[in-house]
Parts: C-alpha cells; structure tokens; sequence
C-alpha cells in the first residue's frame, strides 16, 4: 500500500462517536464519514488491511523484516494501519475495546466489530427481515408530532441502509403517504402533486 495524500485541514479537531454497543448501526456510519475526515484515502487501510512486512530467509523460511529494512511505502502503510487503530479505539467504551484488543490491525478490528454486532449473514438476513417489516407496517399515531415520525422512519431506513439495503425518495414518499394520520391531509396532497418532497419531508410542522 502506498502513502497516502496529505491529511485534511482541520480534521483532528473533530471527536469520533463513541460506540458504546447497542448503537453500533449509526456508530458505523458516522465513523466511515469521520475516517474519511482523517485523510482521503484512510479508507484503503480498512477495505485492504495492512500485512506487517516480511522477508524469506534461506529461500525457505518467512520472517518479519526489521524496521531497518523497512521501505518508505511500508513505513507508510504501517503509519496509517497505526492511525485508524488510534481512531477506532478513541472511538469506543471498555467493553467494545475488550473485543479488539487482540490485534493491531486496522482491518481486522473493523471486521470483529461487524461479525460482533452484524453477525454472519444469515444473522444480516433476519434483521434485513425485521427492518423491512417495521418499514411496512409502522404508522404515525394520532397524538405523534411529524418530527418523531420522521425519527422512527428514518432510523429504520438508515439501519436498512448499514445491511446494504436503500430505500428510493419515490419509497419513502409513498410510505408517508399510507402513514400519515387523517390531520395531514394537506401534506399528503403535496406529495401527490409531486411539491418538493425533501421539503415535506424535513418539515417540522405538526
């Protein structure tokens, strides 16, 4: 892996989420947004993972090379596999550090996280199969202001979109629409002459 560019301006002045175990599904979101933050490409460290640097000895025996030896371009893979660990660990309680406390891969920690909170994907499917079904069948109630709809739906949507699942402007309009109570006649209207629906949808009112 290459050095990577130059670091954003400003970007550690900003604080990771803190992922404290039961919010895993937003902590994934906003820590991919937040690691972006530290550099353009800090993202490979993640998806490609970070192999310290070896060297065959007597043309049979694989052995860590000394740093010594060590190239630019691995000092900086390492350099990098070093920060997303900093970020990841600045980014979490004592129970979810106990979980990755075994490596210092940057690669590997991602991946115990998901298989921790995410699961295999049979365990992916059947929270796919819930979400989908809150998607449907959830209503706004009579006493509920728009605001706490948008809340509950949107997290259902935003959790969907964590397990690889998006819902389309046109989906979520059309489930307003069948969600809304009686007393938003008018809002429903709107949408059905096609206003502008992200101001619909980001409307504080009621």
């Amino acid at each position: 892996m290459s050095e990577f560019g130059t670091s954003k301006e400003g970007a550690s002045s900003v604080r990771p989420p803190l992922l404290k175990g039961d919010n895993y599904s937003s902590w994934k979101g906003k820590m991919e947004s937040y690691l972006s933050t530290i550099d353009d490409r800090v993202w490979m460290v993640i998806e490609d993972g970070f192999t310290p640097p070896t060297v065959i000895v007597r043309e049979e025996s694989i052995m860590p090379k000394p740093k010594a030896q060590w190239s630019i371009e691995e000092f900086g893979a390492s350099k990098w596999n070093n920060k997303v660990m900093h970020a990841l660990l600045s980014a979490m309680d004592e129970s979810q550090y106990k979980l990755i406390q075994i490596t210092k891969n940057a690669h590997e920690a991602w991946k115990i996280l998901e298989m921790a909170h995410e699961g295999t994907e049979v365990v992916k499917d059947s929270k796919f199969q819930v979400l989908q079904t809150l998607f449907e069948t959830i209503r706004m109630e009579e006493h509920e202001c728009l605001n706490d709809f948008q809340v509950k739906l949107k997290d259902i949507v935003n959790q969907s979109h964590q397990l690889g699942d998006s819902y389309s402007d046109r989906r979520i309009k059309q489930k307003i629409m069948r969600s809304l109570p009686p007393r938003f006649e008018s809002k429903v209207t709107a949408l059905k002459e096609n206003v502008d629906f992200k101001k619909i949808w980001l409307s504080q009112e009621g």
